[in-house]
């Protein structure tokens, strides 16, 4: 495996639950194609997976690029979204 293709997996792994691996998204997609350089940048001495990997994100807002800012913020949105539909059901 190449080692963008083991940080392009490891990020999804990372930003998204477990319960949402199995659910594919265009936010989600999003979010790994536009965030895999700031992950790698910022985040990846950080085992994916854990909290530790979202906090440090967070502690990075302002350092991210401007696609992976906009693909959070998407993907985000989305999960609201979802959530808020599983809950009226």
């Amino acid at each position: 495996m190449t080692p963008s293709k083991a940080a392009f997996l490891a990020l999804g792994i990372c930003l998204v639950p477990a319960a949402a691996l199995a659910q594919q998204s265009p936010a989600r997609d999003a979010l790994k194609r536009a965030c895999t350089g700031d992950y790698m940048e910022y985040c990846s001495e950080h085992a994916p997976g854990g909290p530790e990997v979202e906090a440090c994100f967070k502690t990075n807002l302002k350092k991210l690029s401007p696609g992976c800012t906009a693909a959070i913020m998407a993907y985000k949105q989305e999960q609201r979204a979802t959530r808020r539909v599983s809950e009226a059901r």
